[in-house]
């Protein structure tokens, strides 16, 4: 199995959207793919399209040992989710501590069918630091750690890059919600390539409003705006990780 984490330490960088039209792509390149959502938010069935939000998830799965086909919806595009489960107060409080125990309950789930050798796990993880992404980041193949262009986001790659030196995966920066005609973006991309060298990744995505027009529709962005720059950002992204993972 293949694990590609998208972490981020601020919020709002765009990891849900990322993960989402990145686990679409995949899936349409004829990768068996799971999305993973391992965010108490817990939001993913809308942005795919489904009616209703999923009462049973990841932390059900994680606390109960409930089997992943159980947990597991599939939106109508045939990508397949494992959302987070309808999970508050004190019962989340119990299973994020599970966790912080032992990464054992979460090793036990990989392990399940119907995950297999080739299945590619696309995880969408809360901001950083919590032990949700401590664990993914245990077992992960690539992280995809996704920045803003504006010096909060930069400056706080810092307190994660030590993190992600003791991740099992390689690790890359993926600039999102880029303006190439605002100076002020094109000299923060200077300063990450100095700054992160190889790590970043040679392209970006572009901010588009068409994005959060196709969440709003549950529409995937490349069914909703299939000529629009940022839908052929991802599928640059995504042809870049399916090469990478082989």
């Amino acid at each position: 199995m293949i694990t590609i984490n998208l972490i981020s330490p601020t919020g709002g960088s765009g990891r849900t959207s990322i993960a989402l039209n990145l686990a679409l792509l995949l899936h349409e390149l004829g990768r068996d793919v799971l999305l993973v959502q391992a965010d108490p938010v817990n939001m993913m069935t809308y942005q795919l399209g489904l009616e209703h939000r999923s009462e049973l998830g990841l932390a059900h799965c994680l606390s109960e040992g409930r089997a992943l086909s159980e947990s597991i919806v599939t939106a109508e595009s045939g990508l397949r989710l494992l959302p987070f489960g309808d999970m508050q107060g004190q019962d989340l409080y119990s299973v994020q501590n599970l966790l912080a125990r032992t990464a054992d309950p979460l090793l036990n789930l990989m392990g399940q069918p119907p995950l297999h050798d080739k299945t590619v796990m696309v995880v969408d993880l809360p901001r950083w630091p919590n032990v949700w992404c401590e664990r993914f980041m245990a077992i992960s193949d690539m992280n995809l750690i996704t920045m803003t262009p504006d010096s909060g986001s930069v400056l706080s790659c810092n307190a994660l890059l030590p993190a992600l030196q003791n991740s099992r995966g390689a690790s890359y920066f993926l600039m999102n919600r880029f303006e190439s005609t605002h100076v002020l973006h094109l000299d923060i991309w200077t300063l990450c390539k100095i700054k992160l060298g190889h790590r970043l990744l040679p392209f970006y995505l572009h901010q588009d409003q068409a994005l959060p027009e196709s969440f709003a529709t549950g529409s995937p962005l490349k069914d909703y705006a299939p000529l629009s720059q940022l839908t052929e950002d991802f599928q640059k992204l995504s042809n870049w990780i399916d090469l990478e993972i082989g």
